[in-house]
């Protein structure tokens, strides 16, 4: 008997091992549960419809479960056919054994699940951000596949869970028109971590692949993240991308390169932004900008139509610590060839912008008021430093350098109408073919102060006679000092000692007293004060007049002499009066037509390079915003005399000139013989009385046309303002 228990027991023990075994390897498949299974959904949530196939129980032996699974279930869910391919739960087996089910784990994969049934599921459930944004900003797309694991409790909540899987053709509007389109990825999910990488996407032209993100949930919520980026953008791509920039919508532009982007980001549970970091860095490989406008500067010799880019290292960086940066690092041409290097780094800030640029220059530039000009064969660079605040543009430094050449300008400071509101200082060390034509400093303080060695006033004559429409220094009241060793003139007779006292009001001088020496004992005066009526006048003295007057072709010529010019300034009228004493023209080209007319000695004597002398050139002048009017131009001289007047447009330029050129002997001659006057003027003979031309000028510059008849007769005026000056002589 006793063996016989023995041996039922062992056998029984065999029974209940073989069907463990056999429980947990095989299992059996049955349909017997299938109601049971279902009734107790619908239990928990009536809104779902389950059809079921056999279902195969196996025996868990780790975790002493019975596992119950089955493959393509129809299982729908609030109308939305939810395509699961596989599920297996997890039953104790108590439960089982009366008759009911508590479910303890949930195993389940999908396949080919839209997002937008996603989306109709999501409606109801309970508000949340994650709702919002779900169900605003995902659009298309879907699930390729995924597996869930989800361990819950006897009422059904989730405990913890792993959903792994993959997605392709998501679009994700994320702000406004920022929308990402065709987003595909594979991702891992619990409730801790959430891992996505294999990230490809499109946005506008620009192609994101080899993308990862690693969100950690904490106190916060931590992502972490990387991508690449790689663009071939055209006019229009770039147009919708910086629709904004006046820039990008004007211009035709076209680039290509990658980028690498780094980022962490840290929310809290209502996605408010906590803090966050940016990084972007790569190659742009080449970029073509069509500038719609020309580009124009006075500084330039070629106005810039076209800009190229190539090997171009970019990095930008955001954080919450507003500590934003970028940075261009490149090569750059204005002809596709011979490319110069170049720096950009820009702060990023909305408010107190910085910039700082440097780079070496692709063409020649030229500064019209030191008269210096680059050399293409020299290497020449500019670097600026310089902040916008206000509308307001901080230049802390300006620095210009080629060879020995060096600009430097400190502090400047121009307001929204590009007015100088204040500046620091000026060094200028320049060199024209070897020898130094430039080395003064300007001193901002108190007063104005310029000292130095040398000033190349070449140009100075020129642009001061240019109407401007803006003064950039109008908001300076000061006084001014100037000590200069050396001025260089146009006519390059030298200037030395030069020094000048006076003040500044709004920019414009007030009150002048200069003086200079062309040598021991001849000398430039220049003074400039204010009368009773608040007038300016202006006096100008000079023992060579040719230093003063190179910049103009009517005096081209001139030699020797004195000159004395005075003018009343009052608002935008002002009348003027230049007389130059017994000087001489050397070569006269526009004479020489003319004086073939009248008096072949006078000819002979500016062709011969002796040149014709003059007593006195008297020329008197109104000039108001429109137009300058000549109203009289008087030169009496030992070979002719020449009376003219007319005016100038200052808008067009147009020349109208009328004047009377007339051989001195036949001047002399009729005036000796004033009061007869009826048989000089007609002549006693047929073809006597003719005294000299009359000529009319007129035409755009560059365009003046001259017509020449010969006269018998000359105005009363010229007889009596000869008379006058001859008076003198």
């Amino acid at each position: 008997m006793k063996k016989f228990l023995y041996s039922f027991f062992f056998f029984l023990i065999f029974l209940l091992v073989t069907a463990a075994i056999y429980l947990s390897v095989i299992g059996f498949e049955t349909s017997k549960f299938n109601n049971l299974i279902i009734k107790e959904i619908k239990n928990k949530d009536s809104k779902f419809k389950i059809e079921l196939e056999k279902i195969k129980i196996k025996l868990d032996i780790q975790k002493i479960e019975l596992s119950l699974s089955t493959n393509n279930p129809k299982i729908i869910y609030q109308n939305i056919k939810i395509p699961i391919t596989d599920i297996k739960v997890y039953t104790k087996i108590n439960t089982i054994i009366n008759s009911r089910i508590e479910v303890s784990q949930i195993i389940f994969g999908v396949e080919k699940f839209k997002l937008q049934d996603v989306q109709k599921i999501a409606i109801r459930i309970k508000p949340s951000n994650f709702k919002t944004y779900l169900l605003n900003n995902i659009q298309g797309g879907e699930i390729e596949k995924a597996s869930f694991n989800l361990n819950i409790d006897k009422d059904f909540n989730f405990i913890d869970y792993k959903v792994s899987g993959s997605t392709k053709g998501i679009n994700v509007k994320i702000k406004n028109n920022f929308k990402v389109n065709d987003i595909s990825f594979n991702f891992r999910v619990d409730d801790k971590l959430t891992l996505i990488n294999s990230i490809i996407a499109s946005y506008k032209g620009i192609s994101v692949s080899n993308g990862s993100i690693e969100v950690q949930k904490k106190k916060e919520v931590e992502i972490q993240g990387k991508f690449n980026s790689q663009f071939s953008l055209k006019e229009d791509e770039l147009s919708k991308l910086f629709g904004k920039i006046k820039f990008f919508k004007e211009n035709k532009i076209e680039t290509q390169g990658s980028l690498l982007h780094d980022f962490n980001l840290k929310i809290n549970d209502n996605f408010k932004v906590l803090d966050y970091n940016y990084k972007s860095s790569g190659n742009i490989l080449q970029t073509k900008v069509f500038l719609k406008y020309d580009f124009k500067n006075k500084f330039l010799e070629k106005s810039i139509k076209k800009i190229f880019f190539e090997k171009t290292k970019l990095e930008i960086t955001f954080n919450k610590k507003n500590k934003n940066s970028l940075l261009f690092n490149g090569f750059y041409s204005l002809d596709n060839s011979n490319y110069k290097k170049f720096k950009i780094k820009h702060n990023l800030r909305e408010k107190n912008k910085n910039y700082f640029i440097d780079l070496d220059l692709a063409e020649n530039i030229f500064f019209n008021l030191i008269n210096f000009r680059t050399n293409s064969k020299n290497k020449s660079n500019i670097k600026i430093d310089y902040s916008v605040k206000n509308k307001k543009i901080i230049f802390k430094s300006i620095d210009f350098t080629e060879d020995k050449n060096a600009i430097s300008i400190k502090d400047l400071v121009l307001n929204a109408k590009n007015e100088i509101e204040k500046i620091s200082d000026i060094k200028v060390l320049t060199f024209t073919e070897n020898e130094k034509n430039n080395d003064f400093v300007i001193n901002f303080r108190k007063k104005i102060s310029i000292t130095g060695k040398r000033y190349d006033s070449s140009n100075l004559i020129k642009l001061l006679s240019e109407d401007g429409k803006t003064n950039i220094l109008k908001n300076f009241n000061k006084e001014i000092e100037v000590q200069i060793k050396s001025l260089i003139t146009k006519s390059k007779i030298p200037l030395s000692n030069f020094s000048l006292i006076g003040t500044i009001a709004k920019g414009e001088f007030n009150k002048i007293s200069a003086k200079s020496e062309f040598s021991g004992n001849e000398y430039l005066d220049i003074t400039l004060k204010n009368d009773q009526n608040n007038k300016k006048i202006l006096e100008v003295y000079s023992d060579f007049p040719q230093a003063l007057l190179a910049d103009y072709k009517f005096f081209e010529g001139i030699k020797d002499g004195t000159l004395l010019y005075n003018s009343i300034i009052g608002g935008d009228e002002s009348a003027s009066k230049l007389t130059i004493e017994n000087f001489k023209v050397i070569k006269a080209p526009a004479f020489a037509t003319l004086l073939t007319l009248t008096d072949f000695s006078g000819v002979a004597d500016v062709l011969s390079g002796k040149g014709m002398s003059f007593n006195i050139l008297e020329i008197n002048l109104k000039e108001d915003a429109n137009l300058i009017t000549i109203e009289e131009i008087l030169a009496l001289g030992s070979s002719v005399s020449l009376h003219m007047e007319g005016y100038i447009e200052k808008k067009t330029g147009l020349i109208s000139l009328n004047g009377t050129l007339v051989p001195a002997k036949t001047l002399n001659k009729l005036v000796s013989k004033i009061p007869i006057v009826g048989n000089i003027l007609v002549g006693d003979k047929v073809g006597e009385g003719v005294f000299g031309v009359s000529f009319k000028m007129k035409g755009l510059p560059g365009n003046v046309k001259t017509i020449v008849n010969p006269v018998k007769t000359i105005t009363p005026r010229f007889i009596t303002r000869a008379m006058e000056k001859m008076k003198k002589f």
